[in-house]
């Protein structure tokens, strides 16, 4: 066999794996399953939106997107992707493994402790104006909380874990230190809740922002053209990711980029792609391409925040 279809081979194993094993943990978390159970009324098939399938579908494409329109060519199953998957899998299993109980838990503290931030008569609202205006107000907060994650050292200290890739791709969204991730979390939860939206619902929206945050970390050249004034693109959160000072504090976007263009936040250059990565010398870095090595690199990172807080001043943003 040519050895020139050994990437496309390695990426159907690559890719069938990581679309399988989170599809596997949603069906057979009973929680979960309980949570979903009353959006699958609403779809033709209840595993059609977490259909491992469709995922796979969805990360081939931005796979062929790299493969074909890449800011810098690399090699495939480069150490730097080897690890951002060793991340990926790790949040898969700490996100699923939780996420059922942890949504439960909080909207069970939402209508107990904080009901009254619920807009009144929102429940005679048309469903879809509740998903929308949710759907704004959620993206609203994630780009605030992201510009502040970015101020804050302490909160900078775990949200650093995710900018220190250098060579982004379709996996580094999943470079997230868990502490990080269950922030963020809250966060889209509870704005979605304010406007009544139901568990399954919210849930349903989660699975859009798992997989289109996948696109634009990829290592892909384009802006989108017209629908970069609307959308976050690969070129502007690459922009985000920029190692360059003139880079830092721009384009804090999730889904849309209208935040950062309303509050002066946007790169004003919509062509440049730079180099990415962070600048704190005290950061423990991955090393060496090993299995072994990169899961020491993975819990030295995954302690890093911890020893930052203690120890103020021991690192930069």
């Amino acid at each position: 066999m040519s050895t020139k279809y050994l990437p496309i081979l390695l990426w159907v194993f690559v890719g069938a794996v990581a679309a399988a094993i989170p599809f596997g943990i949603l069906i057979g978390d009973p929680v979960l399953r309980q949570l979903l159970a009353p959006f699958s009324l609403h779809i033709a098939s209840e595993k059609a939106i977490y259909s491992p399938a469709a995922y796979f579908v969805l990360l081939s494409a931005c796979y062929l997107l790299e493969r074909k329109m890449p800011v810098s060519p690399r090699d495939f199953l480069s150490a730097s992707f080897r690890y951002d998957l060793l991340w990926y899998f790790g949040n898969v299993f700490f996100n699923l493994a939780f996420l059922g109980y942890f949504a439960l838990w909080l909207n069970a503290f939402y209508q107990h402790y904080l009901s009254f931030l619920t807009i009144g008569g929102v429940s005679d609202w048309h469903p879809m104006a509740r998903f929308a205006l949710g759907v704004l107000l959620t993206d609203f907060t994630r780009w605030l909380s992201h510009l502040i994650r970015h101020k804050v050292p302490a909160f900078w200290a775990f949200h650093a874990v995710h900018h220190s890739q250098t060579e982004l791709n379709i996996f580094t969204d999943a470079r997230g230190h868990p502490v990080d991730s269950m922030v963020s979390t809250v966060i889209r939860f509870l704005p979605m809740m304010m406007f009544g939206n139901p568990v399954p619902v919210i849930m349903a929206w989660l699975v859009f922002e798992t997989v289109y945050p996948k696109f634009y970390h990829a290592n892909v050249r384009i802006n989108l053209g017209p629908l970069r004034y609307l959308l976050v693109t690969p070129q502007s959160h690459r922009v985000h990711h920029g190692l360059d000072r003139i880079y830092r504090d721009k384009n804090f976007g999730f889904t849309f980029s209208v935040w950062d263009r309303l509050f002066g936040t946007q790169f004003a250059d919509d062509t440049v792609y730079p180099a990415t990565g962070i600048e704190d010398k005290a950061f423990p870095h991955e090393s060496g391409t090993t299995p072994g090595s990169q899961l020491r690199s993975f819990g030295r990172q995954l302690i890093y925040p911890f020893r930052s807080i203690a120890q103020p001043g021991a690192s930069s943003a």
